[in-house]
């Protein structure tokens, strides 16, 4: 298969027909954006569209596999269960794309819910080294997701920028703010002339905010990739360890029964999240520049 020339000649066809590339994407159930990726040679027509694409484009199957209008070729029956054999490989792809888009959601609404709920149920007494456990499955999938996607390394616009200045700030907010009410309390003074009764709930409001904000931000970051062509980014580590930071905090929150030894746990804590997201970074940085290849081939991965 030579996809340029099939481009080309889907091209031809379409612009024969009087189709813009949004109208044949509508006729196909596509975007206009796989349309153009076709056109420019830089992916191929999925093969369950095959048949819909030449019907509406007067073509013959073979025509688009082969991208020209020559007779009747035996190689073209070859190319036919070749271009099969590479979308089965495609699918299995996007499956395990999917499923390691799920598992950083599934692990922090499961932590989430345990630690800054107080339910635990889910976890037992003493859950901390569960969502530590949870944490590094996250950022392990998400790493590999990432690594795994060169295309996640490029093509930042202005929500992705956005998105990264409110998961740094929620981050920075609940770091600094259980840091200043804790330092206060411990020198017998209290934030805001609050009640000493009032400083945990003042807390949990505040991961409970943190949690939910850099959810929703995962939520929309994995939404757009998968619908609108937008790249993956290293916003989506910041929101993990946002959430897991007030995750532990909360679980650290939860468990606190006197003020001796609270500044080292939660010391210990803030480091363990530091530490596995520097850890990940360095990984998907590594990673990155092994695995860059060809724009052309990242948008092959990515056809709809």
């Amino acid at each position: 298969m030579d996809k340029m020339k099939t481009g080309t000649l889907i091209k031809e066809a379409r612009i024969k027909k009087n189709y813009t590339q949004t109208e044949l994407g509508d006729l196909l159930g596509v975007t206009n954006k796989a349309v153009s990726r076709w056109e420019k040679g830089k992916s191929f027509p999925d093969v369950e569209l095959l048949e819909n694409l030449a019907t509406t484009l007067d073509l013959r199957i073979q025509d688009i596999v082969t991208g020209t209008k020559d007779d009747y070729d035996e190689t073209a029956l070859i190319e036919i269960v070749r271009a099969a054999k590479l979308q089965q490989r495609k699918n299995r792809r996007n499956f395990i794309r999917h499923c390691l888009q799920l598992v950083p959601i599934v692990c922090c609404i499961l932590s989430g819910f345990s630690a800054l709920g107080d339910n635990r149920f889910i976890f037992g007494d003493k859950p901390a080294w569960a969502y530590v456990l949870l944490m590094i499955i996250s950022f392990a999938s998400t790493a590999f997701f990432y690594s795994s996607n060169p295309q996640s390394h490029i093509n930042s616009d202005k929500f992705s920028t956005f998105s990264k200045l409110i998961a740094l700030l929620t981050l920075f907010v609940i770091a600094l703010s259980t840091w200043i009410v804790l330092l206060n309390t411990a020198s017998g003074s209290t934030l805001f002339e609050m009640e000493p009764s009032s400083i945990g709930p003042f807390l949990n409001n505040i991961l409970i905010i943190t949690f939910t904000v850099n959810m929703i931000l995962l939520f929309i970051h994995i939404y757009r990739y998968e619908k609108h062509d937008v790249s993956a980014h290293w916003g989506w580590y910041i929101s993990i360890a946002a959430i897991y930071l007030a995750i532990l905090y909360g679980d650290w929150l939860h468990n606190m029964n006197s003020f001796q030894g609270m500044i080292k746990e939660l010391v210990i804590k803030t480091s363990i999240v530091v530490i596995i997201t520097g850890i990940s970074t360095i990984f998907v940085k590594r990673t990155g520049v092994t695995n860059e290849p060809s724009q052309c081939h990242a948008n092959v991965t990515r056809d709809t």
